[in-house]
């Protein structure tokens, strides 16, 4: 499992890591790294890659929330009355740590309405470590293969839904919008406060 230490590092926003960018402490390098991994995934031209690099418009996260989509749509429903556009997608979310080589994804649901094309209102929900089977696993198969593929060329490590879910055996103050009771080592690893 992870050390206490390590655990608080990440609670305190530490970048900690064995190599280049993580062994450099920069945040900075970091969002980098994750924008060339990003890019690395938007090779695949049946995806849809959507980062957000920007916490949710305020604040800080501890990783960037990657959404993705099949762009053929066959993951979404989409409405169309008068000038409105409404599309309903049940997709892929990622969640890429920018404070250690680490990474986690569950399936996860958004929507997005247009009128007259420009956009007029949208919802996404977040990634919790039950989330990990929420998505149709054989639609999605051979994508998650190459999405896993392309974060193991990254060192990113995958973690494991049993041990995210686990509570914390010692006391630790961590500053986030959605920490329930005592926090779990999903909270250290991926934290968000506006």
């Amino acid at each position: 499992m992870y050390s206490a230490d390590f655990l608080r590092d990440l609670a305190k926003d530490k970048v900690t890591g064995d190599f280049y960018p993580f062994d450099t402490g920069n945040i900075e390098n970091v969002i980098n790294y994750i924008r060339k991994l990003v890019g690395s995934l938007s090779d695949n031209p049946s995806l849809i890659i959507e980062p957000d690099f920007d916490y949710y418009g305020s604040g800080f996260a501890s990783y960037i929330p990657v959404r993705i989509s099949k762009r053929d749509n066959s993951d979404s429903t989409i409405t169309t009355a008068k000038n409105r556009v409404s599309k309903e997608t049940k997709g892929i979310l990622l969640y890429i740590s920018n404070l250690t080589p680490f990474w986690y994804f569950g399936g996860s649901e958004w929507s997005v309405t247009t009128e007259n094309g420009r956009q007029v209102s949208g919802s996404s929900g977040f990634l919790f470590p039950e989330d990990n089977n929420a998505y149709d696993t054989t639609k999605w198969e051979t994508d998650m293969e190459r999405i896993k593929f392309t974060l193991n060329q990254f060192n990113y490590q995958l973690l494991k839904q049993d041990e995210l879910e686990t509570p914390l055996d010692f006391d630790l103050t961590l500053g986030s919008n959605f920490i329930a009771g005592k926090p779990r080592v999903f909270d250290c690893f991926f934290h968000w406060n506006d």
